[in-house]
């Protein structure tokens, strides 16, 4: 029952698209067939036929994308998509063949089988912000410490309440920023940090621990929590009053509701100057700019796992009895479409807490549940997030 409701969700979504879509994996190319129009103009057809090539390949791409992201986000994006996708229209096509060609009194019209590289095209959306939209733009919080030449011990600018962030934590806003990563406010973590409590000595921004409470009291679904240390060379360079500088940086990307571990990177950066302070500065910047590419491929590769396959969450159930938890499992993985798998990660005072892997998003796994029922049992939502899930069994009277 459940394989044939899949099925035919499936044929639906090709009809809802209104094309045939193969897809034989994440990342496998995807062949449409569409038809492109192309105006003449001078009597030139030969210039028409480009044309209608061309906007061919354009809504293939467009078709495309309407698989891969959700059709509600192209909406809201249609300029950026013009700007950064369709436009390049033809380099996400791997092969094409033209399966007809008429021309009319003042146009050409060519139907066209298409396949166009999945790799390429989600690597191009990931660029244009994308990625992240479709899996709801999670709420990052990025929180380093730092410690440049000439500073006995790391810097604390969330511990000490100072708004402005360090040069490591800086370039890595930037830069997510511009990628399109949806980023939690600053003066938000510092205003939180404050109202909990937190001194300058008790917040330690490298503990994952504190680092994670502070920023999902911010409403943070991923936290990116490193340290960026500069330290100076032994003396100047040979000939010159200059001296070198050396900067590592370390971050790790965890989830906030469930604190696993999504990334984990560090770089490593060298920088010369007369200023060993300038010359960490320097350094620091280019460590932690390696460090934000390589996270961000990290992520794109961890999420795009998550967007064309499955994902990991955690469902937490109160009001269990120890005998019901083998049936309980069983029914969730049979009666929950999004469900494909649970496994037991521990139960104390009736209260079972399980990782599943889902192929939706958690909010579709707790409608389900909510609709769900075993042996007189009856499930009440009392909380979910972007990752996880919380219900209570309560038995119908």
């Amino acid at each position: 029952m459940k394989q044939l409701l899949r099925v035919s969700l499936f044929y639906m979504s090709l009809l809802l698209f209104c094309s045939q879509v193969a897809i034989a994996s994440g990342s496998a190319p995807i062949t449409v067939e569409v038809e492109g129009y192309g105006s003449i103009v001078g009597g030139r057809k030969d210039t028409a036929r480009e044309s209608a090539l061309r906007n061919a390949f354009r809504q293939a791409i467009e078709q495309v994308v309407g698989v891969m992201v959700q059709s509600k986000t192209v909406v809201q994006n249609s300029e950026l998509l013009n700007d950064k996708v369709l436009s390049k229209s033809a380099g996400f096509i791997k092969t094409y063949s033209v399966l007809s060609e008429v021309f009319e009194a003042d146009a050409c019209r060519l139907k066209v089988r298409t396949t166009v590289s999945a790799v390429r095209l989600e690597k191009s959306l990931d660029d244009a912000g994308l990625l992240s939209k479709k899996l709801d733009k999670p709420r990052i919080a990025i929180i380093m410490t730092e410690q440049n030449i000439g500073n006995d011990t790391p810097s604390n600018t969330l511990g000490n309440g100072t708004v402005n962030a360090g040069i490591s934590e800086s370039v890595i806003n930037d830069y997510f920023a511009k990628k399109g990563y949806n980023l939690v406010d600053r003066d938000t973590l510092v205003a939180l940090a404050r109202r909990s409590g937190f001194s300058p000595a008790s917040v330690n921004e490298s503990d994952s621990e504190t680092a994670l409470q502070i920023a999902s009291s911010g409403g943070a679904e991923v936290v990116v929590v490193g340290q960026a240390v500069a330290k100076a060379g032994s003396g100047v360079l040979s000939g010159t009053n200059m001296r070198a500088s050396q900067a590592t940086v370390s971050a790790k990307v965890v989830d906030a509701d469930t604190a696993q571990l999504i990334a984990s990177c560090s770089a490593s950066s060298n920088a010369v100057h007369v200023n060993p302070t300038a010359g960490g500065a320097d350094a620091l910047r280019k460590a932690s700019r390696e460090l934000a590419e390589n996270m961000n491929k990290q992520l794109v590769a961890k999420w795009g796992k998550k967007v064309s396959g499955t994902r990991t969450a955690r469902l937490t159930i109160d009001g269990v009895v120890f005998s019901d938890i083998a049936g309980l499992r069983e029914m969730l993985q049979n009666r929950v479409n999004c469900i494909e798998e649970t496994f037991e990660r521990g139960y104390r005072d009736g209260t079972l807490s399980l990782d599943v892997e889902i192929t939706g998003k958690a909010r579709e796994m707790a409608d389900e549940i909510a609709a769900a029922n075993m042996n007189g049992y009856r499930f009440n939502v009392l909380s979910f997030s972007g990752n996880t899930v919380k219900v209570k069994m309560d038995k119908v009277h």
